[in-house]
Parts: structure tokens; sequence; C-alpha cells
């Protein structure tokens, strides 16, 4: 585990980060897009949260949780 992915989860946990808010947003200083997961279409319910970094727009991290 990473630390992004770790600050991530603990952003989570801590309920810094509501990744039942969809859609896309910065967060501290990264641009975030959150999706829902339904499990018709990807056998797995839950979000899909997927970090770039806000300077260069790279993607850095996708996280199903």
């Amino acid at each position: 585990m990473n630390k992004l992915e770790a600050k991530v989860l603990k952003a989570i946990d801590t309920k810094k980060l509501n990744p039942e808010i969809l859609g896309e947003r910065k967060w501290y200083n990264y641009f975030i897009r959150v999706t829902e997961l339904v499990w018709s279409r990807n056998f797995r319910d839950g979000y899909l949260i997927e970090i770039y970094s806000e300077k260069s727009g790279n993607h850095l991290l996708s996280l199903n949780v």
C-alpha cells in the first residue's frame, strides 16, 4: 500500500472524504473522480476513486472501496 492509498483510506475512515458524493472535485492537492460501482456491471458494489495530480493531470491512483 502506498502513501496516497493509505491517506485516502484514512480520510474515508475519519469522514474527511465521503465517497457517497459522486463526481469530480478538488481534494487537498489532488483532483478526484468518484464513480459508483454497481454489481450487475462490475461484480462488486462500492465506489471507484480515481486520483489525479492537480497541476499536471497525471493519473496517480485508482482505488476500489
